[in-house]
């Protein structure tokens, strides 16, 4: 169900709509060597690719998938080992033009990028608070409402339809596998819950506070209206950027 949701959403939705923006060739191990920066990233048109991180998980990497788009924002080389398992075409896109659509995007799309940019790559010593530093919240002419949990308390759960995402105020959220395992907390300055609203997905874990917490919540109406404004090649780099992260959290076994 998940490849079919990948597939009806990249290259079903985004890819028929970006005819001008690639070109479809042959992947080959010169386009995916690891500590090298390049000109192009990839969706993953026919075949598969084997991803390995530094710790040698792997996971398969199918059509739909993206390969290179984080890196190609930030200009820096491939942070995971990719191994061609069968002949792969690929669709190209060329990192500039990326780059270029990330810099025009709107407050909300850019600290959500931003956001989950330092999620990847593991970018936890600054604090970057960005859906503020963008002027996001703050510039918003009708409020979120703010919401104060209980110890404990239930915000979200497993395989629920996503209907709001989250910006922590004050307080720590910790989110829970379907084996009842802390996956990760979130602290002051941290959004969450973003993922599955804009891949349309249902929640893949249990959020819950820990000890008393307070929550701006941002209903999924208001960023999908927020959202149908951007440029396509804008939300296809943000689709593409969250493809990664959950594909990172698959890796790190983060989605159990």
């Amino acid at each position: 169900m998940e490849k079919e949701e990948n597939k009806n959403l990249i290259l079903m939705k985004y890819i028929p709509l970006l005819r001008n923006e690639y070109k479809v060739h042959e992947l080959k191990k010169e386009h995916i060597l690891k500590d090298k920066d390049y000109e192009e990233c990839y969706i993953i048109k026919e075949g598969s690719v084997l991803a390995r991180d530094n710790r040698g998980k792997t996971s398969t990497l199918n059509p739909g998938s993206p390969i290179g788009f984080a890196e190609a924002l930030i200009s820096r080389p491939y942070a995971l080992n990719y191994i061609l398992k069968e002949d792969v075409k690929v669709f190209a896109f060329k990192s500039s033009s990326l780059r270029k659509a990330f810099a025009t995007s709107s407050s909300l799309t850019r600290g959500i990028i931003k956001y989950s940019l330092d999620r990847i790559f593991h970018n936890n010593k600054s604090k970057t608070y960005h859906l503020i530093d963008d002027g996001f919240l703050s510039k918003q002419e009708v409020k979120f409402p703010i919401k104060d949990y209980s110890n404990d308390e239930t915000i979200f759960m497993r395989n629920q339809k996503p209907k709001f995402f989250f910006y922590v105020e004050t307080g720590q959220v910790k989110l829970i596998s379907k084996l009842d395992k802390v996956i990760t907390k979130f602290n002051p300055g941290d959004s969450f819950g973003e993922m599955a609203v804009f891949t349309d997905r249902p929640r893949t874990a249990t959020a819950k506070s820990v000890g008393k917490s307070t929550l701006h919540i941002v209903p999924v109406d208001f960023i999908k209206d927020y959202f149908e404004k951007e440029d396509i090649l804008v939300k296809f780099v943000l689709i593409c950027i969250l493809e990664r992260l959950r594909a990172m959290n698959n890796l790190r076994n983060l989605i159990i």
